[in-house]
């Protein structure tokens, strides 16, 4: 299995803007992206693990960490990013996608959707409010439609059903927080731990 890491480089984090200026915004999402690494190196996935980017910071830290890299021309989406990574892959039987906005994911939850995926065709986790993807294992031989930054868990779900392709939801805490908007950095302000995105959180909101 390939793990693609999609990360934007274009105004990172920019629902944040009102409570963070650019270079914070930048800095913490290294942070995430660091701490998804962490995790994948922690669940025996590093060797497998490649980050998507045309940000040459984003990619200097992948590489530093022990990841693959993927450089795009441009940010065109997550869509494009995925496509990209399987394409420069050769197109690998499956494929785990995970954004880099994950400050709760534990290898715990990978190992999990690893040994779902050993016998289902698509694993999906979806966000807290069901409209996101925050993980997914597919095929890219069974050509899924990707559907990202649109609805994306329930058109990724809907267009499984339609291919009559196996499909396994799984709904954890760690999974399913993604660190989006002003509120989310509140919560992870007060998550017990001092993970360095945590501590992050804290000292931005004091």
């Amino acid at each position: 299995m390939a793990v693609l890491i999609p990360v934007k480089s274009s105004d990172a984090k920019s629902r944040l803007s009102s409570v963070l200026p650019r270079t914070k915004r930048q800095e913490l999402e290294l942070l995430l992206l660091s701490g998804v690494i962490g995790a994948l190196r922690e669940a025996g996935l590093i060797a497998a693990t490649h980050v998507v980017s045309s940000d040459s910071a984003v990619l200097r830290l992948a590489t530093t960490s022990g990841a693959g890299t993927v450089r795009e021309a441009r940010d065109n989406g997550v869509n494009a990013a995925v496509e990209t990574g399987v394409s420069s892959l050769g197109h690998p039987p499956k494929v785990l996608v995970l954004p880099c906005d994950l400050p709760l994911l534990r290898a715990s939850h990978l190992r999990h959707i690893l040994l779902l995926s050993e016998s289902m065709q698509v694993v999906i986790a979806p966000s807290a409010s069901f409209n996101g993807t925050n993980a997914l294992v597919f095929s890219p031989l069974t050509d899924l439609p990707l559907s990202y930054d649109n609805d994306s868990f329930w058109n990724h779900l809907r267009a499984s059903g339609r291919m009559g392709l196996s499909v396994a939801v799984v709904s954890k805490p760690g999974l399913s927080f993604d660190l989006d908007s002003p509120e989310d950095l509140s919560k992870l302000a007060k998550v017990g731990g001092n993970s360095p995105a945590v501590l992050f959180a804290r000292r931005s909101l004091r």
